[in-house]
């Protein structure tokens, strides 16, 4: 029914998919944090992974969407091209940062830069995967997707781990970090959620994520015919528009964290999306039947090798630390621009 409407009706769907998956996204992310206060989930291996799927729930609508119509392009091309852009995402924070050093200085650690580099190896599992023909398959599915989910979670365990040792948490002097994630910063911000049961905010949990998930289907269906009416490739449309749509949820709650002083977890919401979003490919060959890496081209790799890049640059800033601001940016999230943009100048190129 939707491939029969004019492209001034499918602009109209597709920027409506885009403020619902704003608006649902920012209050599920605030009801998962409220849960989160309340029951300690986020202490457990499982309640990480449960967080991991409750934040990434834009990105699942939208790659379930995809593989169901046999959308390919738009599945990786989504997942990848959400690397860059949810990196790109820190320029932001670091822009709305009011302190006079920039947010990597602020913000930085051996603990910003664990979660960086667990987010960067795989993604260079994510290009191993890509170089698997198609017809190596484990049950339909890509070696490397199930290598990559087993890594996500190994690395959460980690992680999790990591955060409650003193020396990996160590900051500058004058630096301001902000609480950590068993300070969760709902309790003090999200007020209208303080004298609410916890019956309510799981129907506000489950309503939101229905929200997402249809706004996601709509999403993907109208980002992909306004692609072909506009004869730009699939996987590119959804490696920008749509993956900067998905990503909307992380950039209010990421500006809200700045704005508090919660300089960390802005950070860590990104990598941790990062991290995520790659484990999504094993959940798009379930639903595809069919490895989806292996389908993966070029403009994908580059995408891959520009992600892997721009992470590479966080990762080493939150080890030493840059304290002048230019433009009310660090060096590195300025030199993360102009790589971004060499990046897109290159895939126009092919």
């Amino acid at each position: 029914m939707i491939n029969n409407l004019s492209f001034p009706l499918l602009v109209i769907i597709f920027l409506a998919a885009a403020i619902l998956t704003w608006i649902a996204g920012v209050t599920l992310t605030k009801a998962t944090d409220t849960l989160d206060t309340r029951f300690k989930i986020g202490d457990a291996l499982g309640g990480l992974i449960l967080l991991g799927i409750a934040g990434s729930l834009p990105e699942i609508a939208v790659v379930f969407s995809a593989a169901r119509a046999g959308h390919i392009p738009v599945i990786i091309g989504n997942l990848i091209g959400g690397l860059s852009i949810q990196t790109l995402v820190i320029i932001l924070f670091d822009f709305a940062v009011k302190a006079k050093k920039p947010l990597s200085y602020l913000a930085g650690s051996l603990l910003m830069s664990i979660e960086t580099i667990f987010a960067i190896i795989l993604t260079m599992i994510t290009i191993l995967g890509m170089l698997i023909p198609p017809q190596v398959t484990l049950f339909h599915l890509n070696p490397f997707s199930i290598l990559i989910i087993i890594a996500w979670i190994g690395g959460l365990f980690i992680i999790n781990r990591e955060r409650k040792i003193q020396r990996f948490n160590l900051t500058s002097a004058d630096a301001s970090p902000g609480r950590k994630h068993r300070e969760r910063r709902v309790a003090q911000n999200h007020h209208f959620y303080a004298k609410k049961s916890n019956g309510f905010v799981v129907g506000i949990f489950l309503i939101t994520a229905v929200m997402i998930l249809i706004a996601g289907f709509f999403l993907e269906r109208s980002g992909t015919l306004l692609a072909e009416r506009l004869n730009i490739g699939m996987g590119i449309f959804a490696a920008t528009a749509i993956a900067f749509v998905t990503a909307l949820p992380e950039i209010s709650t990421g500006l809200e964290s700045v704005f508090i002083g919660d300089n960390q977890l802005a950070i860590s919401d990104i990598m941790g999306g990062n991290a995520f979003m790659l484990s999504l490919f094993l959940f798009a060959d379930i639903v595809a039947q069919k490895p989806v890496l292996s389908l993966a081209g070029h403009q994908d790799l580059i995408l891959s090798l520009l992600a892997i890049m721009m992470m590479t640059i966080y990762a080493i800033s939150f080890l030493f630390r840059p304290k002048h601001r230019y433009f009310r940016l660090g060096f590195d999230s300025i030199l993360v621009i102009i790589i971004y943009l060499i990046g897109l100048y290159i895939l126009s190129l092919i």
